[in-house]
């Protein structure tokens, strides 16, 4: 009886951390997106992204750090989100070249697309279903260190 008792007190410990430390959406950040999808943001699906990628679109990760490293879009830069609205000019310089964003689900994703928008880029797209969509459809990934924030544009 004892080691059930143990058990089950370990089962919902674990229960408890997953779902206090998952990325969970706030209404801040859902009525953050819901603008944003407002904005006017051009999205794509999957073959849409392939079809930009091999146009020369501009792949941008916006997720965090160990997101980025665990898999991303081969030729992916990363840009995290959080820092985007102070580096967009650094990063993305040139206003006119068609950048294709993405990020796990969409979300984040249509912010910084949103953003993008409002600060005068004129070829933005967003990845429908994000990373996840990506992986869905079996798409190539790869894995590893970024070159650094905002660097690995080709020219």
């Amino acid at each position: 009886m004892r080691r059930l008792i143990n058990t089950l007190i370990m089962v919902s410990f674990v229960v408890l951390i997953l779902t206090n430390f998952t990325w969970a959406a706030t209404p801040l950040s859902d009525e953050r997106v819901k603008e944003a999808q407002q904005c006017g943001i051009n999205v794509v699906d999957v073959k849409g992204a392939r079809e930009l990628i091999a146009k020369g679109a501009i792949i941008v990760d916006v997720r965090e750090y160990p997101e980025y490293i665990d898999g991303h879009i081969p030729g992916a830069i990363w840009a995290p989100r959080g820092l985007m609205d102070f580096q967009a000019y650094n990063w993305l310089p040139d206003k006119e070249k068609t950048y294709f964003i993405y990020c796990k689900t969409g979300g984040r994703g249509s912010i910084v697309a949103c953003d993008l928008k409002k600060l005068g880029y004129k070829n933005i797209y967003n990845l429908k279903g994000g990373f996840e969509a990506w992986q869905q459809a079996k798409e190539a990934i790869e894995k590893g260190e970024p070159q650094g924030m905002g660097k690995g544009i080709k020219k």
